[in-house]
């Protein structure tokens, strides 16, 4: 609490004029408040951007779309937000951008091909993981720090050209100044 105490008082020094909250909760983005998708690509159509603001906090996904009960995927039935080379102007990476910095960032990546991942910001924090099994795999990443932009990559193995992924589960906490 003493931390989070010296943080508000530093962005007080940093932003006079500015209030700032006595606590900071973490945002959770599930999807689940969209309405449901498709289980397939080829009946989602384009990519959609999606934007959530919580009290001021804003966070954009891009580069996907809204999937339920995905198809091939047997780890989460729920939405998630997917993303496949053979989708209608989907990317690799997917994409978040926060309005501001953000703490404790976690998200669950679902595959629907076994390879090597990166999760990565611009703040220069970048990991690498695998999910070994097609369809099944399901991992949960974080960053104890984040900047303001986070991306999910899916590497291979193979020359890069075909992916299949989702993500769901998203949290993150502001950062003190981003209040």
């Amino acid at each position: 609490m003493k931390i989070f105490t010296l943080g508000v008082f530093v962005c007080a020094l940093l932003f006079p004029g500015r209030s700032f909250p006595a606590t900071i909760q973490p945002v959770t983005f599930d999807f689940e408040d969209r309405p449901a998708g498709p289980c397939c690509f080829a009946s989602a159509g384009g990519a959609q951007m999606l934007t959530y603001n919580f009290g001021g906090f804003t966070a954009a996904f891009t580069g996907g779309v809204i999937l339920t009960n995905e198809s091939n995927q047997t780890t989460d039935n729920t939405n998630v937000y997917a993303t496949a080379s053979f989708g209608q102007s989907l990317s690799n990476p997917l994409t978040i951008q926060f309005g501001a910095p953000v703490q404790n960032f976690q998200l669950d990546i679902l595959n629907a091909l076994a390879g090597t991942y990166t999760l990565a910001d611009n703040a220069g924090h970048s990991q690498n993981f695998s999910l070994a099994t097609t369809g099944g795999s399901l991992a949960t990443e974080s960053f104890t720090t984040a900047g303001t932009t986070v991306t999910v990559t899916y590497n291979g193995p193979g020359s890069g050209a075909s992916f299949d992924f989702a993500i769901d589960n998203v949290v993150a906490t502001p950062s003190a100044c981003a209040a």
